[in-house]
């Protein structure tokens, strides 16, 4: 009795694992590359008698085509000069959109 109780518990589960679908490819799916938030730069200097000069500039892609050849970018700046003989200058604001096609 113990026998054919082991039997048909084996070939229940040799059933079970040759019944169930097997995926075709096994291979892992490539890793994207990163995604970085925002692509920003900056500088600044002066000297103490002439003030001093600072900008920000920042430029992010919103689209990209399916084949990579067409891309949308948005892009900003802030500047300003503080200080000096003439005082603080106004801020200065861009913002901007480029449009790029690759041959």
């Amino acid at each position: 009795m113990q026998s054919s109780v082991i039997i048909a518990l084996l070939c229940c589960i040799i059933g079970v694992t040759l019944g169930h679908p097997r995926p075709e490819d096994l291979t892992m799916k490539p890793t994207p590359p990163p995604q970085y938030p925002l692509n920003l730069r900056g500088g600044g200097g002066g000297q103490p008698g002439d003030g001093y000069g600072f900008n920000v500039a920042g430029r992010q892609n919103v689209w990209t085509s399916d084949n990579g050849r067409h891309e949308v970018d948005l892009t900003g700046r802030y500047g300003q000069h503080l200080g000096g003989p003439y005082g603080n200058s106004p801020a200065s604001y861009d913002m901007g959109a480029n449009y790029r096609f690759r041959f």
